[in-house]
């Protein structure tokens, strides 16, 4: 797929071409947006090979539809498993003389060397954006740029001109800088961090998972965060709700203008359905935008953009009467509404000229764009004489056409540049059968989308006498129709900014119907570090069952930053760590959440170890895949990260499953003040006997039942680590016979290994003997892993 033909199949939906370069531990990266025809530069960071979290976050956040890479050559080999390329696409592309052709159709490599970086660099320079002084010269439009981004971050700026060369590439059609109508640079340091696979556990988007993840089951199918939250209007509604929740942030002034919003929807419901009026008739200006700037836009192109300004219009003076109410200062409301007070917004200038320039309605008649009448004195006289020609033209012609029994309603004369005055006409059964095909008066010119074009020798006699002055009008009407495009291109970026403000408020509205509908609250977004949850409840599962609300509380009044929870049975834990998990992320994408009351710390990340889609085609079992996950939670979770580990080696034997867990623990525990919002739950009760009970930044809740009780009792999905029923004797002894021997049979299995050879049966009994089963894992290491010196005496 050519980069072209990408931006030309876009027909809705976010899109997305993503630049990046990468370089000794840094990354700089930009992406384009095809949809709002915006370019947006992300800061340079820190990224060490070979995590690459940004990176890896950068691609699930945008799922871009085409990629530009630069870089070192190790980078380049590690995209290939990054992104998801054929093997062999990267090699050898930064050591050749010009960029390189991959062989994966959505990739474009570009050379990383002095020159390429002075390329791209002289590519940004030469970028004419909105708001560019007119005549402005060299260091003018670079002093203009770099007020936007910031030109010491090279890798930023080699990525941002790679992907202007990229889109000069799109062909001549469409000048780069009417495709680029705006320049934004964000940070990651805004952005909260969660990766793919949390968003799958968490069923944001995909509906398909058991809310124990491990578990069968299809109670939550069909269901997932976003299909409960999308309430919205239309379709661009849609797309900012799913911005919004795929882009969750920790900037606390953007947080509190979404809360605010909600806030006051929730207290003014009589306006939402004159909001509903407007939006529901709402659709993607920049596709119409992109068709205008093409020159493929048909009258009804205009008239759909007429329609969206219209409405958009009619919105923003909704908000204005809206000011009057109390609590609107901070809303979008108040600023959609102050935006149309100001007599020389882009909205209401384009809205008129459009309307003053096209005679859409009639236009709609003829099928074609029509200059209305009035505009231009010189162009109505060309018009009056060439509707003059089209009736006789129409009237010398009926007679014979009405002979051939032809339908009238659906009969045209029409202007064509290559072939002058011609009769058209659909092509059906009728017209097969009315014999014109083979009347020597009519010549047929050309069919084309089921339409057939004739001449009659008038048109050709006209075509003679009046051709030339017809091709004047058209020349005319093509030249206002130009600085028609020109005036709408340069206030566009204006215009565009409104319709983001419109889409994003159809999405928050969504989010205020969502919390009255099911009782939501606001969240406190706090910089302390404190989490504090009462009655919280589980977003999607409190629909399909009964469901109890949970309490948390960190950092309130306690310490306890590493909370251990142990169950053998199923209580709700994995439920439990995703409420716990939906709810801060609700928080950070602007929502109200499922709780009575609810005090969110601003966090930067959120690292699951919840559950991972086992395939054979991974290359890793489901044990190691486990241990990747839990890698990345221990390396890059920070003191503002909120960790859920659930289950953590249960893929395992029970002995190393159990230690890998409590040195995990450990670790975070080490960090002490500075450790993660962490929620630990497992199966592992006899973890308590490895875990320093008394430690000021832990709290450690266990639940142990019988199994009996277990089987026979019945699951609410609810976690509760405090009432407990009295343990049966019999079957923790059997339990413990059970964990006896197959400690034995690990011992003899790491024995093996360690000597070379077998135990002999004296040895074995001995181990038997002495294996006490309140001593199962202690004297299982001890066994297991003998002093290497002396492997004989210690078999002894």
């Amino acid at each position: 797929m050519e980069v072209a033909d990408s931006i030309a199949s876009v027909s809705g939906g976010p899109d997305k071409i993503l630049s990046l370069c990468w370089n000794a531990g840094a990354l700089g990266a930009s992406y384009y947006d095809i949809d709002q025809l915006e370019l947006f530069a992300i800061q340079q960071a820190i990224e060490p090979r070979p995590q690459y979290a940004l990176l890896r976050e950068l691609v699930r956040r945008y799922t871009p539809l085409f990629y530009v890479l630069s870089g070192a050559s190790c980078f380049l080999d590690d995209c290939t498993e990054l992104l998801g390329l054929p093997p062999g696409t990267t090699a050898g592309a930064p050591d050749t003389s010009r960029a390189s052709e991959a062989t994966a159709t959505n990739v474009k490599i570009y050379e990383f060397n002095a020159k390429g970086q002075a390329t791209a660099k002289n590519r940004l320079l030469a970028l004419k954006v909105s708001g560019m002084p007119l005549e402005s010269d060299e260091r003018e439009c670079r002093t203009f740029l770099e007020s936007m981004l910031p030109f010491e971050q090279e890798l930023l700026v080699h990525s941002v001109g790679n992907l202007l060369l990229l889109l000069d590439s799109a062909g001549d059609m469409v000048p780069t800088e009417r495709l680029v109508t705006k320049i934004n640079l964000t940070t990651p340091s805004t952005q909260l961090i969660i990766d793919g696979l949390t968003y799958e556990a968490l069923q944001i988007f995909d509906a398909s998972r058991h809310p124990s993840g491990f578990k069968c089951g299809t109670d939550t199918r069909g269901l997932s965060v976003y299909s409960l939250f999308n309430r919205c209007s239309s379709k661009n509604g849609e797309e900012w709700l799913s911005r919004l929740m795929t882009q969750p942030i920790r900037d606390k002034g953007e947080l509190k203008r979404r809360h605010d919003t909600v806030q006051w929807l929730l207290e003014n419901v009589r306006y939402g359905n004159q909001f509903d009026l407007c939006l529901k008739h709402l659709s993607n200006i920049g596709l119409l935008y992109r068709k205008i700037l093409q020159g493929t836009a048909r009258n009804r192109e205009w008239k759909m953009l007429k329609k969206n300004l219209y409405y958009l219009y009619s919105l923003c003076k909704v908000c204005t009467m809206a000011l009057e109410v109390p609590a609107t200062a901070g809303t979008l409301i108040e600023e959609l509404g102050r935006y149309s007070r100001n007599p020389d917004n882009a909205l209401k200038h384009v809205l008129y000229t459009v309307d003053k320039c096209l005679d859409l309605e009639k236009g709609e008649v003829e099928n074609k764009i029509v200059i209305r009448a009035g505009l231009d004195p010189e162009i109505d006289q060309l018009r009056d004489q060439y509707d003059g020609l089209r009736r006789l033209v129409m009237e010398t012609s009926r007679l014979e056409m009405e002979n051939l029994q032809l339908d009238m309603g659906h009969v045209y004369v029409t202007y064509l540049p290559s072939f002058g005055f011609v009769i058209s006409t659909q092509i059906d059964e009728q017209l097969q059968r009315s014999g014109i095909f083979n009347n020597a008066s009519f010549d047929l010119v050309f069919q084309a989308d089921q339409t057939a074009y004739f001449q009659i020798n008038l048109c050709k006699e006209l075509n003679n006498e009046f051709g030339q002055l017809i091709g004047r009008m058209i020349e005319q009407e093509l030249a206002l129709q130009t600085r028609l495009t020109k005036y709408v291109g340069h206030k566009f970026p204006e215009i565009m900014d409104v319709f983001k403000l419109a889409g994003k408020l159809d999405a928050l509205i969504s989010f205020a119907t969502v919390a009255k509908m099911h009782r939501y609250v606001r969240p406190i977004i706090s910089e302390a570090k404190s989490l504090v949850v009462q009655a919280g409840r589980h977003v999607l599962l409190e629909h399909q069952k009964t469901y109890r609300p949970n309490d948390s509380n960190i950092g309130e009044t306690n310490h306890h930053y590493v909370n251990v929870l142990a169950a053998d049975t199923s209580l709700g834990k994995t439920t439990y760590l995703k409420e716990l998990a939906i709810i801060c992320y609700l928080a950070h994408v602007g929502s109200f959440v499922p709780a009575t009351n609810a005090k969110i710390p601003l966090l930067d990340s959120i690292y699951t170890r919840l559950d991972h889609p086992e395939s054979i085609f991974s290359g890793k079992s489901s044990f190691m895949s486990e241990l990747y996950q839990m890698s990345n939670v221990l390396q890059h979770a920070s003191s503002k990260s909120l960790v859920l580990i659930d289950e953590f080696g249960k893929g395992t034997n029970y002995v190393e499953g159990k230690s890998l867990l409590v040195a995990s623990v450990e670790h975070l525990l080490k960090r002490g003040m500075h450790a993660p919002f962490t929620f630990v739950t497992t199966k592992f009760t006899g973890v308590e006997e490895f875990l320093p009970r008394s430690h000021q930044f832990l709290s450690l809740k266990i639940h142990r039942e019988a199994q009996e009780n277990s089987r026979n009792g019945c699951n609410d999905n609810t976690m509760n680590t405090i009432a407990a029923d009295p343990d049966d004797l019999s079957e923790a002894l059997k339990t413990s016979y059970q964990l006896a021997s197959r400690a034995v049979a690990f011992a003899m299995i790491k024995y093996h290994q360690s000597c070379g050879q077998s135990p002999s049966t004296e040895s074995v009994r001995l181990l038997m003997d002495g294996t006490p089963i309140t001593r199962v894992a202690e004297r299982c290491l001890e066994i297991s892993h003998p002093p290497s010196d002396h492997p004989r005496q210690q078999q002894q």
